[in-house]
């Protein structure tokens, strides 16, 4: 690849970094602050999946958080945050390149850096869903090359092998982040049907790819069992867990319903379906394995985030790696026509994203809590611990107190505490917290599922403030100061 373009795929990721420092110090949002406490808390065996809390997240994303926490918190996540979308940006149009040449580097770049920083999807935070895009750039590319049929043996080895641990990667930060198994599976399995591919070479491919997947999976695994987390417990976890979850969730909520009208319009405004719809002619255009492996994970990246019960926004980011390859690959290999609708598209693209940063979409939840939190950190005395329920954990985050208990969000507490036992366990204790922010008031918890008593507070809290319109109690015996509300109400 010349100089002139390495430059221009280096400032597509200066750009895409630079859109989003000034989210840098944006206040937490309830995964990033809840996946901070869990890695911060996570020093040995507890009770629970990781130490003294559990959330349904593997081990690598857990880790990767908790060397946040250790470095200070919220800004080195935002700062690994800019790390990891410039690295993306980056390994997409390597992976562009390795299908279709130089000249598809650099359109896919700076298709990249717009898909990964638009505040339509991301808004500058930072989950597991951007976190794995590395590693599923990574995998693709290595896979691409170690089919590539100039290379030696041993060096289509390597990166078999390297593929293979990019692939467990994925999914040990986000376990549905399978898109690399995918794209070698039907990439591979494509190339022995077209006869480009011998059936030795391929047993030798597979054989490295296991060998990368396994010896990165198994270290993992020891390592996080060496700190309590078992691996059958981790399994539960990831996969039946989230099938009760997914049953758990009320699909008729008006909450819920809203979300999934805004994720349709993020899909169609924030260019991963139309980008899709350019790319197609190259199924015909370009009818090679690892084409169609590309539109076989983009086809995935869909019926995933399609399947992801609360429509987040960011379940996005899943799709915007592979899409931005596929529309970089096509911008390269169309005509004049072909260029200027994928032009038209982008410019769409861009200017929706322009649009967005005037319309901050949600700055008041992350906010309010986080201003809720720093009120009772104001008055907190030394020792005292603190729960939000049924879920805000951004709150609970921003006080800076020990939180005792380990369902740190709604689907876990709802599934794994259906009934409050433990709960009011925890109430009941000499432990017992000695704050308790409700982000929904008691009368409304059959509402969401519970099915337990809704007098819990009753004997051993008095409710001592509402801030930002949540309940606030303090323990009855212990003596403290009453938080200012931040937001002014009474």
């Amino acid at each position: 690849m010349t100089r002139s373009r390495s430059l221009l795929v280096a400032l597509a990721a200066v750009v895409a970094v630079l859109i989003r420092i000034p989210r840098l110090r944006y206040p937490l949002s309830p995964d990033e602050a809840g996946f901070l406490t869990v890695g911060g808390g996570w020093n040995s065996a507890g009770p629970y999946l990781y130490g003294e809390h559990w959330v349904d997240r593997p081990p690598l994303l857990i880790t990767i958080f908790r060397i946040a926490e250790l470095a200070g918190g919220m800004v080195p996540l935002r700062i690994i945050g800019l790390l990891v979308t410039a690295l993306s940006v980056w390994l997409a149009s390597r992976a562009a390149r390795s299908l279709a040449g130089p000249a598809a580097a650099v359109p896919t770049a700076w298709i990249a850096a717009l898909l990964l920083s638009t505040p339509i999807v991301s808004f500058g935070r930072v989950d597991g869903e951007l976190l794995a895009t590395p590693f599923v750039l990574a995998g693709i590319w290595a896979s691409i090359s170690a089919l590539s049929p100039g290379l030696s043996a041993r060096a289509s080895a390597l990166r078999a092998a390297l593929s293979g641990a990019a692939a467990v990667s994925a999914i040990l930060v986000k376990q549905n982040f399978v898109d690399v198994v995918l794209f070698v599976g039907v990439a591979g399995l494509a190339a022995l049907v077209l006869g480009r591919l011998s059936w030795a070479r391929a047993g030798a491919l597979i054989g490295s790819f296991l060998v990368g997947a396994l010896g990165l999976g198994v270290v993992m695994l020891l390592w996080s069992w060496n700190r309590g987390t078992s691996p059958l417990e981790l399994y539960e976890a990831l996969y039946p867990f989230r099938i009760e979850a997914a049953q758990a969730i009320n699909d008729d909520s008006p909450t819920v319903s809203e979300r999934r009208v805004t994720l349709r319009w993020a899909a169609l405004l924030g260019g991963a379906i139309p980008l899709t719809a350019v790319a197609l002619p190259l199924l015909w255009r370009r009818p090679r394995p690892t084409t169609w492996a590309l539109f076989a994970v983009i086809a995935y990246g869909g019926v995933s985030v399609v399947a992801g019960g609360s429509a987040w926004l960011h379940y996005l980011i899943q799709w915007c790696g592979p899409v931005a390859v596929a529309a970089g690959v096509a911008f390269a290999q169309y005509g004049k026509v072909g260029r200027h609708i994928e032009r038209l598209v982008l410019a769409a693209v861009l200017a929706v994203a322009i649009g967005s940063y005037s319309v901050d979409r949600d700055e008041a939840h992350p906010n309010t809590r986080a201003r809720t939190g720093e009120a009772i950190a104001a008055v907190a005395g030394p020792g005292d611990r603190i729960t939000v329920f049924p879920f805000g954990v951004n709150i609970s985050y921003a006080t800076g107190l020990e939180t005792p208990y380990p369902y740190l969000w709604l689907l876990p507490a709802l599934v794994r505490d259906t009934d409050l036992d433990l709960f009011a366990e925890m109430i009941e204790s000499e432990h017992a917290p000695t704050w308790i922010v409700l982000s929904a008031r008691p009368s409304s918890w059959p509402g969401y599922g519970f099915t337990g008593p809704t007098d819990l507070l009753d004997e051993r809290y008095a409710e001592v403030a509402e801030l930002c319109g949540r309940p606030t109690y303090l323990l009855r015996d212990a003596d403290r100061d009453i938080p200012v509300d931040p937001c002014g109400t009474r």
